[in-house]
């Protein structure tokens, strides 16, 4: 089969989910001062606010969903939100502070092209790692 066999075979777009674009990251994250988890979680919060807040500016016209998965050895938290700073939520077990931890984000939006949600996603991972001390791990 040649490519355009393939496409043939699958489903059409949805004309309801045109104009949807959606990215994945997932990184390590760390720093030397152990982050205990009230910061974690003011973390998680942060970056729900400040992806939202960016593709808003940045002319999304829906949020879809925003997630973030923090896992690490004694605990975890989930953060989401659809764009309403008031709606972010954060929950998960709490552990001891740590110095390290994997970050999982999903962002779903209606209105950016997909180069435009990455660039918002990441620009805005970058800024508030960088607000709380927090560095990626290199090669992962």
């Amino acid at each position: 089969m040649n490519p355009k066999d393939v496409n043939d075979l699958l489903a059409p777009i949805s004309p309801l989910h045109e104009g949807i674009n959606s990215y994945g990251l997932s990184c390590l994250v760390t720093r030397q001062k152990a982050i205990n988890s009230d910061e974690l979680r003011e973390f998680a919060a942060e970056l729900m606010t400040t992806i939202s807040g960016t593709c808003i500016k940045d002319g999304a016209k829906d949020i879809g969903h925003i997630k973030a998965f923090i896992e690490h050895d004694n605990g975890f938290l989930h953060a989401n939100t659809v764009g309403d700073p008031a709606d972010v939520t954060v929950a998960g077990r709490d552990g001891e502070p740590i110095n390290g931890f994997k970050l999982v984000v999903n962002s779903v939006i209606y209105g950016l092209t997909k180069e435009a949600v990455i660039k918002a996603t990441e620009a805005s991972v970058k800024t508030v790692r960088a607000k709380f001390g927090l560095e990626e791990k290199a090669g992962e």
